[in-house]
């Protein structure tokens, strides 16, 4: 008997920290499962494992554990444990689509320009992606790391604990699945206002090559139409990325901004 009662008076002292401490680690290891930069396939499973321990032991070392999460039962606490992780898993979605409108804008320029048939593996996702498409999605992740995007997203994932308690969510489903559906239709509208000057000017040397076709039929157009668009495409897109970046920079602000956001649905 004295062995339960010691058993239950641990179990009352410390299971309340254990269990908040699984939560944190619960959320924190969803976000960097699926946030942009955190997510690569590049960076070691002990470096990101090393990440949300050092993470949650911050966050764990700020809270003040819910004496209550001892009494869940096992259903209940292993549906805290999936809300958990859509919290962290929804905050990383949110900027990983930002990155998901440049990677639509790599392939559209891509298929304009000619590279459609070079595609490799992208390194970062292990994904068959364009050329284009990773060019602009390291610089897009360049770009992140240059506005302190990833401070941005750890300062919102720290502000979350105390919109979200552990064990405490909410979660309104109807408002959640409206946000992300309406971020996820501005996927394509984003790619498009940021390939637009880039497939119009393509399109029109497309337009002229095919009218020199007609005109002058000793001309082969397949011999030099790749070498001019590409040419003509590359410069345009490094005419416009001064202004992508800038604009990009604000969507960045904008993403993480959203991802806070959607913690009130919770």
């Amino acid at each position: 008997m004295s062995g339960v009662l010691d058993f239950q008076g641990i179990n009352a002292v410390f299971g309340p920290w254990i269990i908040s401490f699984a939560l944190i680690v619960v959320r924190i290891g969803a976000l960097i499962i699926v946030a942009p930069l955190f997510s690569m396939k590049s960076v070691p499973v002990i470096i990101k494992a090393g990440l949300v321990a050092t993470l949650s032991l911050m966050v764990m070392s700020t809270l003040q554990p819910r004496l209550d999460l001892v009494q869940l039962g096992a259903l209940e606490l292993g549906g805290a444990v999936l809300i958990e992780a859509v919290v962290g898993g929804i905050m990383g979605l949110s900027l990983m689509m930002l990155f998901a409108a440049l990677a639509f804008t790599g392939q559209l320029i891509g298929i304009q320009m000619g590279f459609a048939i070079a595609n490799v593996v992208d390194p970062t996702t292990r994904q068959q992606s364009g050329i284009l498409a990773q060019i602009l999605n390291l610089f897009g992740l360049a770009l992140f790391l240059a506005v302190d995007g990833h401070l941005y997203l750890l300062q919102a994932l720290f502000q979350s604990f105390d919109t979200v308690p552990l064990g405490g969510a909410a979660p309104q489903h109807n408002l959640i699945v409206a946000t992300l559906v309406q971020q996820g239709s501005e996927i394509f509208s984003l790619g498009l206002k940021i390939g637009l000057p880039v497939v119009c000017v393509v399109l029109l040397v497309n337009c002229g090559l095919a009218t020199l076709a007609r005109t002058v039929p000793q001309v082969n157009i397949f011999v030099i139409g790749f070498l001019i668009t590409i040419s003509i495409g590359l410069l345009v897109l490094g005419l416009a990325i001064p202004s992508t970046g800038a604009v990009f920079k604000g969507l960045i602000e904008d993403a993480v901004t959203k991802a806070v956001m959607l913690l009130k649905f919770f």
